[in-house]
This record gives structure tokens, sequence and C-alpha cells, in this order.
């Protein structure tokens, strides 16, 4: 069965005796969750040793999945479930959490990853920021976008990078203003603001 793709029903089922860990009735599946294994279905998923099923008292059948069941939900997850109307929010959940933990289970390929550093020391960072000043600015004396330095210091904690600009700017080391036209800034040059005051600021440019 594993070559044949498992219809609606069947991956719902599966889904939710995931979810749940514990042996659900028949009729619960029907009544809380919209579904209703007819014969087939649940035929199917016993004989693929996918679930297992047990008649209790008044005929009543009862599903609990097997570990093979649950390796088959991810499976049908990463070829992709269409979720019916049928199902409601409640299987629509159940579909994501399925997705989030398949992706968890899966170990991605680690790459070196370059953390930011705040182990420099201010003046270090300083000189950073006036070699980054060099870099993007029109012209000697002129504003320069905070976003750009950003960019160039991106290997430098960001609290470190605003208490060294507050420290240049209360001893008259650096200006730092907010633009004229609010309107004309990009969801970046709102993130790379320095709050001074409870308000953003967005260029600034070094004296001396």
């Amino acid at each position: 069965m594993s070559d044949e793709r498992l219809t609606y029903q069947q991956v719902a089922a599966l889904l939710v005796l995931r979810e749940l860990g514990a042996a659900v009735a028949h009729q619960a599946l029907k009544n809380e969750w919209g579904l209703d294994l007819a014969r087939k279905n649940r035929d199917g998923l016993v004989d693929a040793k996918l679930i297992e099923m047990e008649i209790r008292a008044r005929r009543a059948y009862w599903y609990t999945i097997t570990p093979a069941g649950e390796e088959r939900a991810i499976e049908e997850v990463h070829r992709g479930v269409p979720v019916s109307s049928r199902s409601g929010k409640a299987l629509a959940l159940l579909y994501l959490r399925s997705l989030q933990r398949a992706k968890a289970a899966t170990p991605a390929a680690e790459e070196p990853v370059a953390l930011p550093t705040s182990e420099m020391s201010p003046p270090e960072v300083e000189d950073r920021i006036r070699e980054a000043y060099t870099k993007i600015t029109p012209g000697a004396g002129r504003w320069a976008s905070m976003t750009r330095l950003r960019e160039q210091l991106a290997d430098i904690d960001r609290d470190l990078q605003d208490e060294v600009l507050r420290t240049m700017m209360l001893d008259g080391r650096v200006d730092i203003e907010p633009v004229a036209i609010l309107g004309d800034l990009k969801p970046e040059d709102h993130a790379a603001a320095i709050v001074i005051g409870r308000k953003p600021n967005h260029q600034f440019r070094v004296g001396a």
C-alpha cells in the first residue's frame, strides 16, 4: 500500500490519531472530526498495519495508530494532502502541525553562520563606524543612511552599535537625526533606525 496514495479520509484519520496519541472511537471520529471511515478506508488502513482496530462494547470500533501509521502520515504530508472543506479548522491545524513536525524531524544541512560579535571595544566600533561613513557618505559632512551603516556593521552586535553611536552623539562626534519625510522610508529603513528619546532616527553624519 506504500506506493498507493491514501484517500483524504484515511490521511485525515491518521493525522487525528497521531495527534491524540490514544485509541479513538469510530463515532468520535465522525462526530468530533467529521470523519466517517467507510469499511474500504478502514480495512485498507488495517491491512497495511497503519492502524489497529478493536471492537468493544455494543460493537463499537476503536482505532489506534501504529508506528508505521505515524510514519505514513508524515510521508503523505510530504507528498501534499488536499484539505477538503469537510475537514474544518481542526484538521487544517493538524495538517500544519504535521508539516512543522516533519520539517523538525528532518535535520537540515548545517552551514557556518557568522554570528554578530560583541567582543569589540567601543573605540574599535567607533573606528568601524567612521570607516563605514567614508564608504557610504555622498561627501564629507553630508548625511548618510542608517540603513547603509547597519549593512556595513552587520557583524557587530546591534546594541553595541547603538551604545557607541549614542556616546559619539553626546560627545559631539556624530550628528543623528530623523529624516524630514517619513513617507519616503522603506521597511528596512524603519528597522535600521536608532531610537533616541523614543524618537527613531534614520540618518547620521560624522563630525570631528
